[in-house]
């Protein structure tokens, strides 16, 4: 990764900045210097895949490499991002004219109010800022309001309205947030099944296991998002289904099936009427039934190209679905469900999105209870704490059997000591006691 080459990044944003000073923006200097820097951008986007100016204890970072340059500009760039107390600007793919010159113009004006806000209003996807004191909610926090957030959108759909986009931006917003920093914990999450209201914890359910194939693919933090909101809206076209047959127990009848099957192109044009949707976003609600070898649903999709985002999208659909109590199946744990998905790559699932993923959720992957060799059973709580393939261990049973009052944490630097899977209906254990 070449610095010279990122810098050209940071000379775009200070350019525009200067001339900003000098002109309107409506100004044919500005128009080219637009054109100039999202042209560079763009290039570097495409080589590096985002471009990070971070900010720490006053040095400018270009993704998470120090810029020791004493140019008067980059200092000017350096003070516009400590007074907005911005610690990172991420700068991804798709980011235009409009987008580059709303930041440009915001960023040295102290307006008040949070200027991540204040993009997300003008419809700036492609810059995504953090700020400094930006503190990362628990995992149980950030997933109720998504729940909450997945029940309104819902909500509308059942009045006939155009479901409002606001709160769940801002919802998925803090899930890659979460994601990022506690990336098991809001994983853990996923495992607690709520049977009663299962439309609404499914899509959250699916919303949190597709950032996790994303973040173990190597994706930008806006591809994450997106995926995010894909997966949180996937399912909203069921609210123009019959209810008695979307919460029916048994196999659907071939009738009940064609009607099931018209959900995705139902909640594709619902999703399309929303605001501030990116595009990627209606490709995942219309295909996440596609399948990988595109012999799933709806048929009329096969022939056109698929966004990588909705066959991750199919990968965290079907391991929600597995691993999830059905009247016609047991729910398996996490590692039966990684065995049986792998069974699934090349015809059902993407097989590298695939491998990145279960490579990702470990040979033990969180919510799995495990016998250890002294006799003791854990619930693996969380992963990668005391380096990769890590493993933390709530004890529930001592060597003895008997269950412990305040289940005590025990790290493994790796499964080695592991001796077995356990099932946590046979211990009486209920997974929503203990996680995350």
């Amino acid at each position: 990764m070449s610095l010279d080459q990122l810098k050209q990044g940071l000379f775009c944003l200070t350019a525009i900045l200067q001339g900003l000073r000098l002109y309107p923006a409506e100004h044919p200097q500005i128009r080219k210097q637009l054109a100039s820097s999202v042209s560079t951008l763009g290039k570097l986007i495409n080589e590096y895949e985002k471009l990070t100016i971070g900010l720490l204890d006053g040095t400018l970072l270009l993704n998470n490499i120090p810029c020791l340059d004493q140019l008067p500009a980059l200092q000017e760039l350096s003070r516009l991002l400590a007074r907005q107390r911005l610690q990172a600007v991420e700068i991804s793919a798709g980011v235009d004219n409009r987008q580059l010159l709303f930041f440009c113009r915001q960023l040295p004006q102290l307006q008040g109010g949070d200027f991540a806000d204040r993009l997300e209003d003008a419809g700036v996807t492609a810059i995504q800022v953090s700020r400094q004191d930006e503190e990362v909610e628990g995992a149980e926090t950030v997933y109720k309001r998504a729940l909450a957030a997945v029940e309104d959108v819902c909500n509308d759909v059942r009045l006939g309205q155009i479901p409002a986009s606001r709160q769940v931006i801002k919802t998925v917003k803090g899930m890659v947030r979460t994601i990022i920093e506690e990336p098991f914990a809001l994983l853990a999450m996923s495992m607690l099944k709520d049977y009663d209201n299962y439309t609404f914890s499914h899509s959250v359910n699916v919303s949190v296991i597709a950032m996790s194939v994303g973040k173990a693919c190597g994706l930008s933090n806006q591809k994450l998002y997106e995926l995010g909101l894909g997966g949180l809206l996937h399912d909203l076209g069921k609210m123009t289904i019959d209810h008695d047959i979307v919460v029916k127990p048994g196999k659907l009848n071939t009738r009940e099936y064609e009607l099931m099957k018209q959900h995705p192109v139902n909640g594709a044009k619902i999703v399309a009427d929303m605001e501030r949707i990116p595009l990627e976003v209606i490709d995942i609600v219309n295909n996440h039934h596609l399948g990988y070898d595109r012999s799933g649903y709806p048929a009329s999709n096969r022939g056109q190209s698929v966004s990588p985002l909705a066959d991750m999208t199919c990968i965290a659909d079907t391991y929600d679905a597995i691993t999830t109590m059905r009247c016609y199946q047991r729910p398996r744990s996490p590692k039966q469900a990684i065995a049986k998905m792998a069974k699934l790559s090349g015809s059902r699932l993407h097989p590298e999105y695939l491998a990145r993923f279960l490579e990702y959720l470990g040979p033990y992957p969180v919510g799995t209870m495990v016998r250890l060799q002294d006799g003791r059973v854990g619930l693996i709580s969380d992963q990668n704490q005391q380096g990769l393939g890590s493993l933390t261990l709530k004890i529930l049973f001592d060597a003895t059997g008997a269950k412990m009052a305040e289940p005590p944490l025990q790290q493994l630097s790796d499964g080695h000591s592991i001796v077995a899977e356990v099932d946590p209906t046979l211990k009486g254990v209920r997974l929503e006691d203990y996680l995350p």
